[in-house]
């Protein structure tokens, strides 16, 4: 037995969130399991863990490398700087893989103990929860497979000078998606100037796949800075872009 605990299993679970207040538009949420305990909601409890996408999608933020780095696993309804978040960094040594040094930036000294996993047993859990896509509901695929789609054509909005953003589907909005990307750059500093563009998209009912090809016509193939869609931004980067 290694610090405190023995034989340590990780099964990162999805559930909904939708009970949130009128706020929020409901999310859902990654459930981490540790030998039964449900450990992020017992360590954080101002807001939801992160989501699917987030944790399991294609920046793989539990694989454990040689080389530490942290990550976080829940922030606050209200956003990590007002109520904090939780993080904990990942790590493997040898046939281990290591969740230490707990922090959440609202509270000072979090004593939560370090976790051991066997690394195997680690590696597959997270490689059976990022393959698992059993929760999604339709309009959850089409917005996977779109946000997918998104970054590995680049040029289907990069004709446009535009850059993909985020694409979501919401628990509370079924029946549509919503694509956000920004032109003509995304933001980095606050002298750039720049707009964000939200699509919001009926979904029509059939396969996936095909719903996924007839939203990319019809945000790429003609000019997709419509007025309609314009979201964010400054006036200044408006007036200088054309938006009255």
């Amino acid at each position: 037995m290694r610090a405190s605990v023995r034989q340590q299993r990780v099964s990162p679970h999805h559930q909904y969130r939708a009970d949130l207040g009128p706020e929020h538009s409901g999310t859902v949420e990654i459930s981490v399991i540790v030998d039964g305990c449900p450990v992020v909601a017992e360590a954080f409890m101002a807001g939801p863990a992160e989501q699917p996408e987030y944790l399991l999608g294609p920046n793989h933020r539990l694989h454990a490398d040689v080389e530490p780095h942290q990550v976080r696993l829940a922030e606050a309804d209200c956003t990590e700087g007002c109520c904090g978040a939780l993080y904990v960094t990942i790590e493997r040594r040898g046939d281990e893989v290591i969740w230490r040094d707990w922090r959440n930036p609202d509270r000072s000294g979090l004593d939560l103990p370090t976790l051991r996993f066997d690394a195997a047993q680690y590696d597959a859990e997270i490689a059976r929860a990022e393959n698992d896509h059993s929760w999604e509901w339709p309009d959850r695929t089409v917005a996977r497979l779109l946000r997918d789609r998104l970054c590995e054509q680049p040029d289907l909005l990069g004709r446009w000078d535009c850059h993909p953003g985020w694409v979501a589907a919401r628990p509370t909005d079924r029946g549509r998606v919503h694509v956000s990307y920004f032109y003509p750059q995304r933001p980095a500093g606050v002298e750039d100037l720049w707009l964000q563009f939200v699509a919001v998209i009926e979904l029509p009912a059939g396969d996936p796949e095909i719903v996924v090809d007839e939203i990319v016509r019809r945000i790429s193939d003609t000019d997709p800075r419509r007025r309609q869609w314009l979201a964010g931004g400054s006036a200044e980067a408006a007036q200088a872009f054309g938006f009255d």
